[in-house]
């Protein structure tokens, strides 16, 4: 199994509060003492991945000195892929070139979550293609939601009526290698509609023949950091989070 986690982005909302041009990418915040990047590369290493592909784009050379460093504290391949034009794409593209090179199963992340270590666990032991819901969040109409109908994603994204909706995608997820190419496929078709957009929308065409598997959350902790209201929370619950995690070298 492969790792790839999308730290490419600059973090505009967060960085009128905190100074990325000093940190770097989100991935790099610290929080409980930790960066959110050792975190996740500490939890592939410590779950027998076979190597990490981070990619990178906004201060790509603080990412490429971080993976240097976590590459010799966990024993584990730590490779750098580069979206050169992070600047007026998404996560789609970023995927894309994430995945370019792997041809096994892939664990996928998001670079600005904050999560419990149990959920990742659980997700690595599904056999087939999962996608991570928080079904207990409050959702409002910012969140990414889904609404999911025999198995299906029957609609997916901000405008899901919150009534509607059996929760919020959190980004973490796992492609299983039988449906690699044809995620890759999948996010090609995204990239050429509109370079902007988000790689979650291939699991809504996953899931049409019903084979996509659902984690969900059950109130466990987590969350993305996109401004510094979600900074805040994390440091709240990042000992609740690594409370199931152990130590962290």
């Amino acid at each position: 199994m492969i790792g790839v986690i999308l730290a490419a982005g600059r973090g505009r909302r967060l960085s009128r509060d905190i100074d990325l041009d000093k940190i770097g990418p989100k991935c790099l915040l610290p929080v409980n003492g930790c960066t959110l990047l050792e975190r996740m590369v500490a939890d592939l290493a410590s779950s027998g991945v076979d190597a990490v592909i981070i990619v990178a784009g906004y201060k790509r050379h603080v990412v490429l000195d971080a993976c240097r460093a976590l590459e010799s504290r966990y024993g584990i391949e730590v490779r750098l892929a580069y979206n050169w034009d992070y600047a007026r794409t998404n996560t789609a593209y970023s995927l894309d070139i994430g995945l370019a090179d792997v041809d096994e199963d892939v664990v996928v992340f998001n670079g600005d979550m904050l999560y419990d270590y149990a959920i990742l666990r659980e997700l690595l032991d599904i056999r087939r293609t999962a996608i991570v819901v928080d079904n207990r969040k409050p959702l409002t109409n910012e969140s990414f939601k889904l609404r999911v109908v025999d198995s299906r994603i029957e609609e997916m994204g901000k405008h899901v009526p919150i009534e509607e909706a059996t929760g919020e995608f959190i980004g973490i997820s796992k492609i299983a290698k039988i449906d690699l190419d044809r995620a890759k496929r999948l996010l090609k078709v995204l990239i050429a509609d509109d370079l902007n957009n988000y790689y979650d929308f291939i699991y809504k065409s996953l899931s049409q023949d019903g084979s996509l598997a659902y984690l969900y959350t059950n109130g466990r902790p987590w969350t993305e950091i996109d401004d510094i209201h979600d900074y805040e929370y994390a440091e709240c619950i990042a000992g609740m989070s690594d409370g199931t995690r152990g130590q962290i070298q």
